[in-house]
């Protein structure tokens, strides 16, 4: 499993306001703008679920997203290290299955709005 879930595609329009609202609706919290241009948002704290962390760039057209479950030492001390610092959003394998879902359903709306088809 990849440690991030990468998509890039093309829209016609500013994405920043969509993607400001989804966040919003979907208890993503703003974590301010990296010097490239890329928004970052960031779901959870990661005590209970793992943190779902987002990155979203966007240089014109091209879009750039990516998506990751973040686990906190505390959390992989408890799993005893099985699983990974960082983990993409995609369905299969058991490790965080919960925030993993979350995450996807979440994201999945995003893309939805974008017109971008789901993460499977």
């Amino acid at each position: 499993m990849a440690a991030r879930t990468v998509r890039d595609f093309q829209v016609g329009v500013d994405i920043a306001p969509l993607v400001d609202a989804w966040a919003q609706s979907n208890h993503y919290g703003f974590r301010g703008i990296s010097p490239d241009g890329t928004r970052n948002y960031q779901r959870g704290n990661g005590l209970l679920t793992g943190a779902m962390p987002l990155a979203i760039r966007q240089n014109g057209p091209a879009v750039h997203l990516e998506a990751w479950i973040h686990a906190t030492l505390v959390a992989r001390i408890c799993a005893l290290f099985l699983i990974p610092t960082d983990m993409g959003i995609e369905s299969g394998g058991m490790k965080g299955v919960l925030p993993r879902s979350m995450a996807r359903n979440a994201v999945n709306n995003l893309l939805a709005q974008l017109g971008q088809p789901p993460i499977q």
